[in-house]
């Protein structure tokens, strides 16, 4: 037999394998999607909540940098944190970012 023809005949084997697995990932999806309402409930409060599960402990930046509780932490004190690396720089970037947030939110 000729070798392109087994070649064909393999390419054909294969295509049709990829049109079962195409068919199962298709109904899988479509199962996911079935109930969209719950899908995307949870999706919207996810992004929704993002925040509360950025701050894993409340106040620990306060705390490290020593400010007091009820004031609002310096500006330039949060500045001169967030150059820091380690935790304290994360917390005081993230805490620069979510002041920028709320202040675009004002306006």
């Amino acid at each position: 037999m000729d070798p392109t023809i087994i070649q064909i005949r393999q390419l054909i084997a294969q295509v049709e394998l990829l049109r079962e697995e195409l068919e199962i990932a298709d109904d899988i999806i479509e199962n996911l999607f079935e109930d969209d309402n719950v899908l995307l409930e949870y999706a919207l409060n996810e992004k929704k909540n993002w925040i509360q599960g950025a701050i894993k402990k409340p106040g620990a930046l306060r705390k490290s940098l020593k400010a007091k509780e009820g004031k609002n932490i310096p500006e330039k004190k949060l500045e001169k944190a967030a150059e820091k690396g380690g935790k304290l720089g994360k917390r005081a970037r993230l805490a620069l970012t979510l002041k920028k947030l709320r202040e675009k939110k004002k306006k």
